[in-house]
């Protein structure tokens, strides 16, 4: 399952992307042109606007309206309504352009990572679209708190 985000929710479609969630988002596109786009791509539509949700009704396109601020309660709302699942951590995808994620070894990206995450033998994955590297740097803690704030959520 694939999913489509409005210019409003590109906060949202980078946590998707950060829990494994297939997300694309594309700035600057018109309405009109990221319906046609969800529905020539079979993609599913998420948005804040309550028009716009309308609108992909109309065309038959499939929806998720989301109403919370809280990033953690719209992926809630967006896993439960859709029925996809969070891969997170196992699975991840790049915050930049939405590629897997694959593990690396730390010894084949020294260089391109922290030493400290080299020599503390963390974690780290490579983007097999666009090659950004990702590590398990300081900002992990808080994507582990954002996980645990979704599964409460959905729980």
């Amino acid at each position: 399952m694939k999913f489509l985000f409005d210019e409003m929710l590109k906060r949202l479609s980078n946590w998707c992307r950060v829990f494994g969630i297939d997300s694309e988002y594309h700035k600057g596109m018109e309405d009109s042109e990221l319906l046609g786009h969800a529905k020539e791509n079979n993609l599913v539509f998420v948005t804040r606007d309550v028009q716009l949700a309308e609108r992909c009704r109309k065309h038959s396109v499939e929806c998720v309206f989301i109403k919370s601020n809280r990033v953690e309660e719209q992926v809630a709302r967006l896993v439960r309504e859709s029925g996809v699942e969070m891969t997170f951590p196992e699975k991840m995808r790049c915050t930049a352009c939405n590629g897997v994620l694959e593990p690396v070894e730390t010894k084949k990206a020294r260089g391109k990572i922290p030493e400290d995450v080299y020599s503390q033998g963390k974690k780290a994955w490579k983007c097999s679209n666009c090659g950004k590297y990702y590590w398990q740097g300081g900002h992990w803690k808080n994507i582990k708190k954002m996980h645990e704030k979704v599964i409460s959520a959905l729980e």
